[in-house]
C-alpha cells in the first residue's frame, strides 16, 4: 500500500518552519514555539535569515542550508515570498507544506493572481500544501501542533476539518472543559491545493479518528469533495456544518474563502447521497461533537426517555417530533418492570416519568429496564433538581447501569447549573454525553439515528436494468443544440426541446409549428381535436405570462380566433420579442393524470441538479419540489420522488387510478442520462408532465443551452462521474461465445453476488486472500456502487438461459499518488483458460489510460500459478514481496 500523499502533512518526522521568530506575538514565532514546546518528538528547524538562533536552536537562512530534507515546510512569511519558497521546496524534495500566510485570494484581484501563481508553482514543484490563509494543522495524539493557537487541543478520537481558523480556535477553547478530545484539527483556509476531498480521503483510513466534523463555507472541487465524503462516510460518521444557508451568508462565505457557494437544497442532496449528517447551527455541531466522542452508535431511531420531571419529558418529546425521532413503544415486560419499580401513578409509557422523589437506585433500575427493551435503540436520562433526588448519586447509578448494558447509547440531560455541575462532569468523565437542555440532548441522539439511517440507505441496491430500455442518441441531440448555438440562440424552440428529449427516449406530445392561422387550421385538423395553441418565440420562456396559451380548442373556428388572440396578446406584452407564430399540440392527458414537473439547473458548485415536484401553472407558488444531483439510478429516483408532497398523490386517490411510479422513475433516469451526456444544458424545465397509470408525457419543455468549456477531463461538468459507457467492448471467444466487457453498474448487485457465490473456495481465496462465502451487504454496495473517478471494475458478461450472467471481473483502485492503481482479477472456474482473464485485464488497462494513469500494480499469491502466468503474458514484471514470502508483486507501466 502506497503512503498517502498527505501523510507528511499529518505525520511528519522532520519539519522546517519558514518565518520562525523569537517574537511570541508573530505567527512564525507562535507556531515554532508550539512545535518545540508542545512535545513534538520529530526534528524542527527554524528558517529565517534575520536570526542566528530561535528559542536556542540554530537558525538557517534557507531550506537548502538544512542537513537532510525535511518532510514538511510550515510557511509563515509574507505572501509575496511564498511562491518562491514553494519552488525551493520542490528543488529540495519537500513534497508537503502548510501555508499560514494571508494576503492571497481573500484580499482581492491582486491576491487572486498571486494565489494562481502559487497553485501553478506547487503543481510544477510537485508540492501538496494546506492553505494559504489558514490556522494550520494539529495532531494532539503525537503532540504535533503546527498552528498559531494559544493552547493545544486535548487528544481524542474526533477529527475537525474547517475552512475557518477562528472556529477551530473556538472549538479548541471549548473542548477541554467539556472533556472533548481530537485526533486531528485541520484549518484549510483558502484550500487552494489541499481541499476537503483530499483531507477526507486521508481521514477515512486514519486509525486515530473515529468520527469527522466539517465546517465549510464553499467547495472548490465538487467531484473530489463528494468522492472524499463517500469514502469517509462509509468508514465512520461525518457531521457537516455549512455556512451560507441564506443569501447574505452565502455572499459572506464566498468573500471569506473564494470558494464556490451553491444552492443549499443541492448541498443537502449531496450529503444525503453520500450518507452524511448535517448540523444546521454551531450549537448543533458542538452537540454532535460531544455525542460522537462519547456515545456508542445507535442501531435505530427509537428513543426512550427517563425523567423525574414531566415538563422536561414534554420538551424532549416535542423536539423528538421536530426531528422525526421516534419514541420507543416499550415492551409489555418493560411496563411490568416499571409497575413493580414505581408508584401506581407513574406515566405508564414513554417518556417514563419516575416522579420527583426518584432515588439514585430508581434511576439505575429505570435505565437498565429501558436498555433491556428490544424496542429501544437509545436512552435519554433527564434530571431536574429535586429535594429527594441527589444529582451526584443519580449520575453514578446511570454510569453503572450503562456499563452493564454496553450495546446501546445512553445520553444525559441534567438540567440546572450549580447543583448538577459535578454530576455532569462525572458523566462526561465516564463516557456519558451530557447536555444542559432537553432539545440539545434529543438533537444529539438524532445525529446517531440519522447516521444509522443514512448508512442503511446506502446499502439499498437497484434491480437489474430493463433489457427493453431504448438506447439514447446523444450525438443527435448534440447536433440539434449546436445548430441552435451556431444560430446565436441560447434558448431552444419548443420543437427542438422536445426533439432533444425524444433523443433520450422521453415521450412528448406531438407538436407542429405554424406561422399563420391557415397553417394552424391544417395542423389542428391533422392532429385531431381537441388541441392547444401556444405562442412560439425564442424570447418568451413562460408562455402563460404573456397570455400566450389557449387549450381545449375543439374546432376550426376556435383555432382561427385563438391564433389571433395569442399573437395580439404576445405583441402587447412583449413588443420587443420576435414572434414566429404558434405551436399546435394535441391535448394530452385525461382526468386521471397528475401534473408533475422535472427541471434541471446548473449549480455553481455541483453542476447540474435535477428537481422533481408538483407541476402546472401553480408549480412556482406551491414550491413542492426536491432536488438530487445526477447520475440517478432507480433507488435514487425513488428517493427523490418520496421527498415531495406530490408523491402522496401518485397512489390511488378518490376516483383516480394510481400512477405507475416505475414510469415516473424511468423519466427521471432518462433526464439524468441527458444531463450526463450533454454538458451544453444550462437549464431545463419540463412542465407539465402528465403522469397516468400507464405512461408519462412531457407536455411542455424549455431548454437553455451554452457552449461547454473545452476540457480533456471526462464528464468535467458533473460532480459525480457517470457511468463510462464508452469503455464497454464486445468480444468473441475462440469457441464462438460472445461476451461483453464493460464497467460494472449498481444494477449488477444480484449478478455480482451470484458470481461470487458460484466461485470455488480456491478461487475465492485467491481473489480475497482469506475465506469468503458470499459478499456482505456492505461489500456488495462497495463493489457495485463504485466511484468511477477513482476506481474501476470491468465485468465479463454473457447471455444465459435465465438472463445475463457474470463470468469474470477485474477491478482497480487509484492509489493516493493519482498516477498508479492497484488491481485484482478473478474468472469463474468453468470459464478459465479461455482468454477471459486477458480480455478483462486489457479492458482494465484501457480504463487506466482513460484515467491517465502511468502504471498498474497488484499482489498475487505465490501459489496462484495461473494468475502469475497471465501477468507474465501481459508483460507485467513479477517480484517477491519483501515483507511476505507468500506474495508476488506484479506491475506494468502503461
Amino acid at each position: 500500500m502506497q503512503r498517502h500523499v498527505l501523510e507528511y502533512v499529518f505525520n511528519p518526522r522532520r519539519v522546517a518552519v519558514l518565518g520562525a521568530s523569537e517574537n511570541p506575538e508573530s505567527v512564525g514565532g507562535r507556531v515554532f514555539r508550539n512545535l518545540v514546546e508542545g512535545g513534538f518528538s520529530g526534528e524542527v528547524w527554524p528558517v529565517n535569515p534575520k536570526y542566528q538562533t530561535v528559542l536556542g536552536r540554530p537558525c538557517v537562512d534557507a531550506l537548502s542550508d538544512i542537513e537532510g530534507d525535511p518532510d514538511l515546510a510550515v510557511i509563515a512569511t509574507p505572501a509575496r515570498t511564498v511562491v518562491e519558497i514553494i519552488r525551493q521546496c520542490g528543488e529540495q524534495g519537500i513534497g508537503a507544506a502548510i501555508i499560514l500566510s494571508a494576503g492571497f485570494g481573500e484580499t482581492g484581484e491582486a491576491g487572486q493572481r498571486l494565489e494562481r501563481d502559487l497553485a501553478d508553482a506547487a503543481r510544477h514543484a510537485n508540492v501538496r500544501f494546506v492553505g494559504p490563509n489558514c490556522l494550520g494543522v494539529m495532531r494532539p495524539g503525537s503532540q504535533f501542533n503546527a498552528t498559531f493557537l494559544g493552547a493545544a487541543a486535548p487528544a481524542g478520537r474526533l477529527a475537525l476539518v474547517s475552512q475557518s481558523g477562528a472556529l477551530c480556535s473556538a472549538i479548541t477553547d471549548w473542548a477541554r472543559p467539556h472533556r472533548l478530545g481530537f485526533s486531528t484539527i485541520a484549518s484549510l483556509g483558502n484550500a487552494t491545493n489541499v481541499d476537503f476531498g483530499d483531507v477526507l480521503d486521508y481521514l477515512a483510513g486514519d486509525p486515530h479518528s473515529d468520527a469527522i466534523l466539517l465546517y465549510m463555507e464553499g467547495v472548490r472541487d465538487a467531484r473530489a469533495f463528494i468522492s472524499g465524503l463517500r469514502v469517509a462516510a462509509r468508514a465512520k460518521p461525518v457531521i457537516v456544518l455549512k455556512a451560507g444557508r441564506q443569501e447574505g451568508g452565502s455572499r459572506a462565505a464566498s468573500t471569506h474563502t473564494g470558494a464556490l457557494v451553491g444552492s443549499d437544497d443541492v448541498f443537502d442532496s449531496v450529503l444525503e447521497r453520500v450518507g452524511v449528517v448535517r448540523a444546521m447551527t454551531f450549537g448543533q455541531l458542538f452537540a454532535a461533537a460531544t455525542t460522537l466522542s462519547t456515545v456508542k452508535r445507535a442501531r435505530g431511531n427509537r428513543l426512550a426517555i427517563v425523567t423525574n420531571g414531566g415538563g422536561a419529558g414534554v420538551l424532549a418529546t416535542d423536539r423528538a417530533g421536530d426531528l422525526s425521532v421516534a419514541l420507543a413503544d416499550l415492551e409489555a415486560k418493560t411496563i411490568e418492570g416499571f409497575d413493580a419499580l414505581l408508584p401506581a401513578h407513574w406515566s405508564h409509557g414513554n417518556p417514563v416519568d419516575i416522579l420527583g422523589d426518584a432515588t439514585a437506585e430508581t434511576y439505575g433500575k429505570a435505565v437498565e429496564l429501558c436498555l433491556d427493551d428490544a424496542n429501544v435503540d437509545g436512552v435519554l436520562v433527564m434530571l431536574t433538581p429535586q429535594a429527594m433526588t441527589g444529582a451526584d448519586a443519580a449520575a453514578e447509578a446511570v454510569v453503572k447501569a450503562a456499563g452493564k448494558r454496553k450495546t446501546k447509547p445512553v445520553l444525559a440531560c441534567f438540567m440546572g447549573e450549580e447543583s448538577v455541575a459535578q454530576a455532569r462532569t462525572f458523566l462526561l468523565d465516564n463516557g456519558i454525553a451530557s447536555f444542559t437542555t432537553p432539545e440539545r440532548a434529543v438533537e444529539a441522539f438524532s445525529y446517531l439515528a440519522k447516521h444509522r439511517r443514512n448508512q442503511e440507505l446506502l446499502l439499498q441496491t437497484p434491480g437489474p436494468v430493463a433489457s427493453e430500455r431504448r438506447e439514447p442518441d446523444p450525438r443527435g441531440a448534440q447536433m440539434i443544440i449546436e445548430a441552435a448555438l451556431a444560430d446565436g440562440r441560447s434558448m431552444l424552440s419548443d420543437l427542438e426541446s422536445k426533439a432533444v428529449l425524444g433523443a433520450f427516449g422521453i415521450t412528448c406530445n406531438q407538436t407542429i409549428a405554424v406561422e399563420d392561422s391557415a397553417e394552424a387550421m391544417v395542423a389542428a385538423e391533422s392532429l385531431g381535436f381537441p388541441v392547444a395553441l401556444k405562442i412560439s418565440s425564442p424570447d418568451i420562456s413562460h408562455k402563460s405570462d404573456v397570455d400566450g396559451v389557449r387549450t381545449h380548442i375543439t374546432n376550426g373556428v376556435e383555432v382561427l380566433v385563438a391564433f389571433e388572440q395569442i399573437i395580439a396578446a404576445a405583441r402587447k406584452a412583449r413588443p420587443d420579442a420576435t414572434i414566429k407564430g404558434v405551436t399546435v399540440e394535441r391535448m394530452a392527458g385525461s382526468g386521471d393524470v397528475r401534473e408533475l414537473m422535472v427541471g434541471v439547473k446548473s449549480d455553481p458548485a455541483f453542476g447540474p441538479a435535477i428537481s422533481f415536484g408538483a407541476g402546472g401553472t401553480m408549480a412556482e407558488v406551491l414550491r413542492d419540489n426536491a432536488v438530487a444531483i445526477p447520475p440517478l439510478n432507480r433507488v435514487l429516483a425513488r428517493r427523490l420522488i418520496d421527498r415531495t408532497r406530490v408523491a402522496q398523490l401518485l397512489g390511488p386517490f378518490r376516483n383516480l387510478a394510481a400512477v405507475d411510479r416505475k414510469v415516473v422513475e424511468d423519466l427521471l433516469i432518462r433526464v439524468s442520462d441527458l444531463v450526463c451526456q450533454l454538458p451544453h444544458i444550462e437549464e431545463m424545465d419540463i412542465n407539465p408532465v402528465f403522469a397516468s397509470e400507464t405512461e408519462v408525457i412531457a407536455v411542455d419543455a424549455r431548454i437553455s443551452v451554452r457552449r461547454p468549456p473545452v476540457t480533456s477531463v471526462p464528464f468535467a461538468h458533473m460532480a459525480i462521474h457517470p457511468y463510462p459507457a464508452t469503455l464497454a467492448r464486445r468480444k468473441v471467444l475462440g469457441d464462438g461465445t460472445e461476451l461483453t466487457i464493460r464497467p460494472i453498474r449498481p444494477e449488477d448487485a444480484d449478478m455480482e453476488q451470484a458470481f461470487v457465490r458460484a466461485l470455488s473456495p480456491e478461487a475465492r481465496y485467491f481473489r480475497f486472500m482469506h475465506s469468503v462465502e458470499e459478499l456482505t451487504p456492505e461489500m456488495l454496495v462497495r463493489f457495485t456502487q463504485i466511484d468511477y473517478s477513482r476506481e474501476m471494475a470491468m465485468v465479463a458478461v454473457v447471455d444465459a438461459d435465465d438472463g445475463r450472467k457474470q463470468i469474470g471481473v477485474a477491478r482497480y483502485v487509484i492509489n493516493p499518488d493519482g498516477e498508479s492503481c492497484e488491481f485484482a482479477v478473478v474468472v469463474a472456474d468453468e470459464w478459465q483458460k479461455k482468454g477471459i482473464g486477458s480480455a478483462l485485464m486489457q479492458g482494465l488497462m484501457d480504463s487506466a489510460q482513460y484515467h491517465r494513469l502511468n502504471s498498474i500494480e497488484g499482489a498475487v499469491l505465490a501459489d496462484n500459478r495461473d494468475m502469475l502466468a497471465l501477468m507474465e503474458s501481459l508483460d507485467f514484471s513479477v517480484r517477491p514481496d519483501p515483507q511476505d514470502a507468500k506474495i508476488r508483486l506484479v506491475e506494468k507501466w502503461l
